[in-house]
């Protein structure tokens, strides 16, 4: 069966391989041939996902993104006080997340939030604690005024403090100390110091 006889019966792989693509320089005689058929063949079955790997749009590319979607997996304000109106009315959590086809457990946790929410609104999470106390703060400032030639690692020693030497860096940064550099100044020479004598 002619080569080109071959690419018509199978479409795909003229979308990765062509006849220039296939033979060389020269005019390919009978034993350039049956190699070159049997390149093609050896290609041909190859898996698709080695040939050709796409992968399918997760989105539509430059599609209308609305400006409305909460954040996460919140619930907005506005349902939110649909769910305590609804529980003011009487209805049971069950009732309330059958209506508005919610999880029981998300009206559960809206309403033993509602009290310290501000109109709706989502609750900041808490912060990271400091590793520090007020007093320790004061009593780091107080030391380094006191020992100026203090390594961070002394620092921290002298004060037990529980924090790296990073912290210690932005603490004493806020009080405004900060490390300064001494120029090196050149050795004095016997003959610098009889020019300085006289």
């Amino acid at each position: 069966m002619p080569l080109k006889n071959l690419l018509n019966r199978f479409p795909l792989a003229t979308k990765v391989i062509s006849l220039d693509d296939l033979f060389v320089q020269s005019r390919p005689t009978d034993i350039k041939r049956k190699r070159v058929k049997a390149r093609f063949y050896a290609f041909r079955l190859l898996p698709l996902t080695t040939i050709l790997t796409k992968m399918p749009p997760t989105c539509t590319p430059l599609g209308f993104i609305s400006k409305n979607r909460p954040k996460g997996c919140e619930i907005s304000p506005y349902m939110r006080g649909q769910v305590i109106g609804q529980a003011f009315k009487g209805a049971k959590p069950t009732e309330i997340a059958r209506d508005l086809k919610l999880d029981r457990s998300t009206i559960n946790y809206t309403l033993y939030q509602d009290e310290l929410r501000n109109d709706g609104h989502s609750l900041l999470q808490k912060p990271r604690c400091k590793l520090y106390t007020n007093a320790e703060e004061r009593l780091c400032v107080r030391h380094i005024r006191f020992n100026l030639k203090d390594t961070y690692k002394q620092v921290i020693e002298a004060c037990n403090l529980r924090c790296k030497r990073e912290t210690v860096k932005k603490i004493l940064k806020r009080h405004s100390i900060a490390n300064w550099r001494a120029k090196k100044r050149l050795k004095l020479i016997e003959a610098h110091a009889l020019k300085r004598l006289a």
